[in-house]
């Protein structure tokens, strides 16, 4: 019997009707559904504080259980944009717990929602952009394709927190099994 592969899910948005929030809600769902090797905890980063060096020595309890929950999980899915340096600071500081860098090596993928609804709306792919330059230099292996960015968030659900376009939700879908497919290439 395989072990069930572990995704720790990050949304860069904080606030509570959040694209980006009802994306990654979604996003476990699916898995849920169609990825039965794998599940999506969603991790409630809030209560972090601003980053602070000063408190690595004594990091708040907060942080303790954030680098926790990553270090648990095998694969990380962030949903951006949103201010996830914060938490990204925080996660891969190595003098903090026992834990130390608990990003480092970790098989990740990256969705995204925006509000942009105009011919040429790239739906978090600039966000994206910047958050794969960041994972590189953090070593962790990131998915590649399929992309998933959505676009016109605002109107993309519909009231069960499905989303209108079926074909997003198969791209996201190959999204999380491209995800699984890597954290096993990385076991080996």
């Amino acid at each position: 019997m395989t072990s069930i592969i572990r995704i720790a899910g990050i949304c860069g948005s904080l606030r509570r009707e959040s694209a980006n929030k009802k994306l990654l809600l979604r996003t476990q769902q699916l898995c849920a559904e169609h990825v039965p090797e794998a599940r999506i905890d969603i991790i409630d980063w809030s209560q972090l504080p601003i980053f602070n060096q000063d408190l690595e020595g004594d990091p708040p309890k907060s942080v303790i259980k954030f680098k926790e929950e990553i270090g648990d999980s095998d694969a990380v899915l962030f949903a951006t944009p949103g201010p996830l340096k914060n938490a990204i600071d925080w996660a891969s500081r190595s003098k903090i717990g026992d834990r130390g860098d608990v990003l480092s090596g970790k098989p990740t993928a990256i969705i995204g929602a925006g509000p942009g609804t105009a011919p040429g709306s790239s739906g978090s792919g600039r966000a994206q952009l910047v958050l794969r330059q960041t994972l590189a230099c953090l070593n962790m292996v990131a998915v590649n394709t399929p992309s998933v960015m959505l676009t016109g968030a605002y109107a993309a659900f519909k009231e069960d927190g499905s989303l209108e376009n079926k074909k997003m939700e198969e791209k996201i879908v190959q999204l999380l099994k491209e995800l699984v497919g890597l954290h096993n290439r990385c076991k080996i």
